[in-house]
């Protein structure tokens, strides 16, 4: 093998081991271009296959058109260029440029009918099966709106299955999806049931699917459960989800819980209000938002917390997304000729609250829990236990070895991944633990119970269940380490619940101690030690472990200030002194997320030299780290933040690095 040869092979499996993104695309982008000029023109076909994907999965699939057409031109004319894995690739990809079709207003009818007999004509002549091709033609009139949709659906699954089609995941999800959507709720639910299978999408399409049509079929049991497990399963690194978070949102909005829905909004996929993989993921994404919010009209003042779109209440966001979704709904309708999203539209405006609202505390899922107190499932600081449990508490046994045995039963549960279960019997362990006077073993355990509350779903009970530990563990002078661990852990769900007063409290009274002197000695020694008597290693450990905890304090202070969208600028400043605390006690993957934490910040306030400054510290010390995923996603903010500057030409030194060694 030539010596260039090995370096592209080398350089093209580095880019396929990055995750989608900007990174990956401009790396991959370059090195079609270095091919081209300079060969091997053996690897030509894999870097463009490449190329595509990279497209495919970030969202380009208008750019993936345009490389798609070479690679079809460059198999026509040098198939000697291509081997087996390259041919095989080739076919595979026809399906997800089809895929992408139906996704742009822009494409006519016309061009999509030239493209999927040329891809049936292409798979014919190579002997290969049609059922990519078939389930392609599916998905056009499906997403068309067009009255043939169920006929191209039954023709698509009247052929056997073969190596080219989808997954066997993917043939039940598409359908589940197609089912809910099309107001086939039974069929769905029927369907859904037997998904087995996962491969990249699946199974979060069906759940997500599934939940929605067990909500709409009045099983809100169901619902919740499926609803669940979708978000259990769901992963956004090849996709942004947005139909299934659409659908996500509808079902918990109708279900009764429009707070809950809004959170999710604005925490986890605001921007998909504004922008989305294709045109089309955004349209099915704002249905679903839209019905969410048309049955929760009687609560129009309720507030939104979103900074953007500028919509501060319930009623203004409706009124927004309904601008936005009826424009959209017109252009797929102009291009095939029909009323399909015009009747969606109009059944997303008419969606009413279910009659049985979703029950998401973990009172409903746990099971009655032997143990010392016999707590029940859903106690709270403030409920506490059944006073019968309390009399049972305090007449039993309540020495470390009770304490002991409580936590072993909340432990084997949690190992067990029975959150619910476990968060009850790590309440009766606060409650053994407390009557036995262990505050820190209490508090932890009010910790791990609030954890495993999150764990479920239920951020109220794991919002109220952090707030009980803090006090404890701060009155028992407890490992400041693992506090620190704690209000990381609680920070995303007390912004969540949009309460971080009790929070913040703690925070800042933790770094009002400083990381120097005296202050930084009690965060790490217990009140009988001398720091004189103590060697010079020790006292440096103890400087280094102090100084650890405080820059982790200031970075979880910084990320809640960021959330809540006030004090940008001190958010990104507490962000960078955590940066260069961890960088000096030589933590520098933390380092690098700080920074990270830090540029992101800055760049949202606009702060275009900070950000680029905070990138590429971030981006530095994930090299460092050797963390290859997590640097390409940094690589991945700072191009497009040089690009979108016009820094291309420091874009581009950037993305030369991108296939170094890490």
């Amino acid at each position: 093998m030539a010596p260039a040869d090995a370096d592209a092979r080398r350089e093209l499996r580095t880019i396929r081991a990055m995750p989608y993104g900007s990174a990956r695309t401009a790396a991959a982008e370059v090195i079609v271009r270095r091919i081209d000029a300079e060969g091997p023109q053996e690897r030509l076909a894999e870097a463009l296959l490449d190329l595509v994907e990279a497209y495919s999965f970030t969202g380009q699939g208008d750019r993936s058109f345009v490389t798609f057409a070479r690679l079809l031109r460059l198999w026509d004319s040098q198939p000697e260029l291509f081997d087996e894995s390259d041919e095989h690739n080739l076919f595979w990809e026809f399906k997800w440029v089809a895929g992408d079709l139906p996704d742009y207003p822009a494409i006519t009818r016309e061009q999509a009918d030239a493209f999927l007999e040329d891809m049936r004509r292409r798979f014919a002549l190579a002997g290969k099966g049609l059922g990519s091709v078939l389930g392609s033609r599916f998905r056009w009139e499906w997403h068309s709106g067009d009255a043939g949709m169920e006929q191209a659906r039954l023709a698509w699954l009247a052929l056997p299955a073969d190596d080219m089609d989808n997954c066997a995941a993917c043939r039940i999800g598409h359908q589940v999806d197609y089912f809910t959507e099309t107001g086939r709720f039974a069929e769905a639910i029927e369907l859904g049931l037997t998904q087995h299978s996962s491969c990249n999408l699946e199974p979060t399409r069906t759940l997500h699917a599934l939940a929605l049509a067990h909500l709409n079929a009045g099983d809100a049991t169901s619902a919740l459960a499926a609803y669940r497990r979708a978000v259990a399963t769901l992963d956004t690194s090849a996709s942004d989800y947005a139909p299934a978070r659409g659908q996500g949102f509808e079902t918990v909005a109708r279900g009764g819980h429009i707070e809950r829905a809004l959170r999710f909004l604005r925490e986890d996929h605001a921007e998909l209000l504004e922008g989305a993989d294709t045109p089309l993921f955004r349209l099915r994404f704002l249905l679903g938002v839209l019905a969410g919010l048309s049955a929760n009209l009687d609560h129009g003042d309720l507030p939104t917390g979103l900074r953007s779109p500028d919509a501060p209440t319930l009623a203004q966001l409706h009124a927004w997304v309904h601008d936005q979704t009826a424009d959209l709904a017109s252009q797929f309708d102009a291009r095939s000729g029909s009323d399909y999203y015009a009747r969606l539209l109009t059944r997303a405006l008419t969606a009413t609250r279910t009659p049985v609202a979703l029950d998401f505390t973990i009172a409903a899922l746990a099971p009655p829990v032997s143990s010392p107190t016999a707590a029940k499932a859903g106690a709270t600081p403030e409920s506490e236990v059944e006073p019968d449990a309390a009399r049972d508490a305090e007449a039993g046994p309540t020495g470390p070895e009770s304490v002991a045995a409580a936590l072993d039963t909340a432990e084997w549960h949690a190992r067990a991944r029975a959150f619910p279960a476990a968060a009850a019997a790590y309440v009766q362990a606060a409650e053994v633990a407390t009557a036995a006077g262990l505050l820190e073993h209490a508090g932890m355990a009010w910790a791990e119970s609030a954890q495993c509350a999150a764990s479920a779903g239920d951020e109220q009970t794991a919002h109220l269940r952090y707030a009980a530990a803090l006090p404890l563990l701060r009155a028992a002078e407890g490992d400041p380490g693992a506090i620190a661990q704690i209000l990381a852990a609680w920070a995303p769900v007390a912004a969540g619940c949009n309460d971080t007063e009790a929070l913040m409290a703690h925070l800042e009274a933790l770094l009002g101690q400083g990381t120097d002197g005296g202050a930084a000695q009690s965060a790490t020694l217990t009140p009988d030690e001398d720091p004189g008597a103590l060697d010079d290693d020790l006292t440096e450990r103890q400087r280094r472990q102090s100084e650890r905890v405080h820059a982790s304090l200031l970075e979880t202070w910084a990320r809640v200030v960021a959330t809540i969208g006030s004090r940008g600028a001190d958010a990104a400043d507490a962000a960078t002194r955590a940066g260069e605390l961890f960088a000096r006690v030589g933590e520098i993957g933390a380092a690098a997320h700080a920074f990270w934490l830090a540029g992101q910040i800055q760049r949202e306030d606009g702060d275009v030299t900070g950000a680029v400054r905070s990138l590429e510290s971030a981006y530095e010390g994930l090299t460092i780290a050797r963390d290859s995923n997590n640097r390409a996603r940094a690589a991945s903010e700072l191009i497009d933040v040089l690009r979108a500057t016009g820094q291309h030409d420091r874009a581009d030194a950037v993305i030369g690095t991108l296939t170094s060694a890490t």
